[in-house]
């Protein structure tokens, strides 16, 4: 058995790495006079990293990696002598990575000077809502933390079987979250990825698709003279950040100053601005919003 050792920070998004020992015919061997990269003692947590092959590979050719993980499901270019890895928990910030023989530890243990690692087992994690019922035909990319396992679509019973090691794991779908805040007092706050624990039989529980409604917006003038061939734009709720804006799945106005569509829940949303054909624009009130978002009906005069 051959292999490598990375620790790996995470740092506002960079994820560095420094090769810190080697694995030469089961034996590990710890690098010497480490050095760190500048502003390692700022990250958020430190991970180890076993990159591990059957067979001999070639000496490393960089101590040092900039894109420990990997980018758009491409296997990182440090490993690509590699098929199986194996991935720490984050170890404690305040130590700075220097306890990653604690996290060696706890990925395999040593006989006869020898590392000896688990195999990759065959690992079931189920997808399913709140309600029990399955997430089925559902097609997700499954990682280790940027290091891409494959792709898969869950079954029937929303599962998929993944062989990976005994560590967490990284899935690519889309999901959303019912958090306090926006116009009625709940909102729905959208994700695209999540982690899935240690196990290997794991249950997954979230919220993957709103509810839709039928929603109508009956725009007219003071005079109630209907507003024509105007349209809608939506701002999403996502804390902390403000969230993308744009156009809504929705008609322009008709003659009458209609708008009908069916949409998912649009509590996902923080505000909505109606467009005229002119291409002045209002937005909708606190008030207005509530309405809408419990009654999905609104008749807005605009002057």
């Amino acid at each position: 058995m051959s292999g490598e050792a990375w620790l790996i920070t995470n740092r506002w998004g960079a994820y560095q790495a420094v090769l810190v020992g080697t694995i030469r015919k089961g034996r590990f061997e710890e690098r010497k006079n480490i050095e760190f990269p500048q502003y390692w003692e700022q990250a958020f947590d430190y991970k180890l990293l076993l990159a591990i092959s059957e067979n001999a590979v070639e000496a490393p050719v960089s101590f040092e990696t900039d894109a420990a993980y990997g980018w758009a499901a491409q296997w990182p270019e440090y490993l690509k002598h590699f098929r199986t890895v194996y991935l720490s928990t984050p170890l404690a910030k305040e130590n700075r990575g220097e306890d990653w023989h604690t996290a060696l530890r706890s990925l395999g243990h040593f006989v006869d000077g020898k590392l000896v690692l688990p195999r990759p087992s065959t690992r079931t994690i189920r997808f399913i809502y709140p309600d029990g019922k399955p997430l089925a035909g559902e097609r997700l990319v499954v990682s280790l933390f940027g290091i891409p396992l494959g792709e898969f679509v869950t079954n029937a019973s929303g599962e998929i079987n993944v062989i990976a090691p005994d560590s967490q794991l990284g899935v690519s779908v889309g999901y959303f979250e019912e958090v306090a805040g926006g116009p009625t007092g709940t909102a729905f706050a959208s994700f695209n990825d999540l982690v899935v624990n240690k196990g290997h039989e794991v249950t997954v529980r979230r919220l993957w698709t709103l509810p839709e409604h039928d929603y109508m917006l009956q725009l007219h003038t003071p005079e109630n003279q209907p507003i024509a061939a105007a349209y809608l734009d939506g701002c999403e709720f996502q804390p902390p950040c403000m969230g993308s804006c744009g156009p809504l799945r929705a008609p322009e106005a008709d003659r009458s100053g209609t708008i009908r569509f069916r949409e998912r829940d649009l509590r996902e949303l923080r505000s909505i601005t109606i467009v005229d054909a002119q291409g002045r624009k209002r937005d909708l009130t606190d008030s207005e919003m509530r309405e809408l978002l419990t009654t999905y009906q609104l008749g807005v005069a605009w002057k």
